[in-house]
């Protein structure tokens, strides 16, 4: 199975950073204080705990990348640190006189997220707006929310007394909002400036057009096969024959691209790839709407373009 190669896996790390800073839902959002309640309406969570996993990599702004999640610290360096109470790992991010701050860019289609905290009396808000000032004092160390609409990132806040703690969270939380016994739809990731599909080429890494023949793979037929990938959903190749990927032409006709691939991404815990081989009958269809279904749940449309054939 294919896997993203580390200059790929930052460009498609900016593009969802730049998708989360772009869009703010503003909409209600339910806030939770037990983990239990919380559990029993969120669905597919994943959960950075800080004990075995580490900045994988860092840039200028906004700051280091655990499990593809960018952390943005306001003041100083952020990092993990083992904590003096438990001797277990936690994040830790310092501050610099009247205020610390926190900001975690969540991934696209997070409609559900939480976290644990330890010694720090702070604000926790989302990007909707809703917020919850939390204490040491407080009975649990928990707090979560979940919305019908993305949440795109949760921010920690400290400003009083000053100079300001750090800001010590653990255990950081997100899937989606359960919606009663129905399975979570996947969500085909597209570009944020265009909203065309996230699809590349399995063998050569690039980018649309695509043309339907191509030598530059490894199959006898030499035909192209193209890397999807989705959020909210957890694939392994046991599900590959539950996977069914369409693309629809402009005159609306339907075809059924054969899946030959469907995993999780390296280094990207939440986010999953299928791989699909064009088929003669897309060769110069021009864009085209791809949808992915897994168990019956279908996920959005988004384009790719098909080039005619070389002469």
């Amino acid at each position: 199975m294919p896997r993203i190669a580390r200059p790929i896996f930052s460009a498609l790390l900016l593009v969802f950073v730049c998708l989360a800073a772009g869009s703010q839902a503003r909409v209600g959002a339910e806030v939770y204080r037990d983990r239990a309640a919380f559990n029993a309406n969120a669905q597919n969570l994943r959960t950075i705990d800080f004990e075995d996993q580490s900045p994988t990599s860092s840039y200028p702004f906004p700051g280091p990348v655990i499990d593809g999640v960018v952390f943005e610290s306001l003041f100083g360096a952020s990092y993990v640190a083992a904590s003096m109470n438990s001797g277990s790992k936690v994040f830790v991010a310092n501050g610099v006189g009247e205020i610390t701050q926190l900001r975690a860019f969540l991934p696209p289609g997070t409609t559900a997220v939480a976290c644990d905290q330890f010694t720090r009396s702070m604000l926790i808000r989302i990007s909707s707006g809703e917020s919850v000032m939390i204490s040491a004092s407080d009975s649990s160390s928990f707090v979560g929310f979940t919305s019908d609409a993305p949440i795109t990132d949760i921010t920690f806040l400290v400003d009083f007394p000053e100079p300001t703690e750090a800001i010590v969270i653990d255990n950081l939380i997100f899937g989606q909002r359960r919606a009663g016994n129905e399975p979570p739809a996947p969500l085909l990731l597209t570009t944020s400036n265009t909203g065309r599909a996230v699809a590349l080429d399995s063998v050569t890494k690039t980018s649309e057009p695509f043309n339907v023949v191509s030598t530059l793979n490894f199959s006898a037929d030499q035909r192209t096969r193209l890397t999807l990938f989705l959020v909210g959903v957890k694939l392994t190749a046991q599900d590959l024959p539950n996977v069914v990927v369409r693309a629809e032409d402009s005159q609306h006709r339907i075809f059924n691209l054969p899946v030959e691939g469907a995993s999780m991404v390296q280094n990207i815990g939440w986010m999953a790839q299928v791989t699909v081989r064009l088929t003669d009958d897309l060769s110069g269809a021009g864009d085209v709407a791809l949808s992915v279904s897994l168990n019956g749940a279908t996920s959005n449309k988004a384009k790719v373009n098909i080039k005619p054939p070389a002469n």
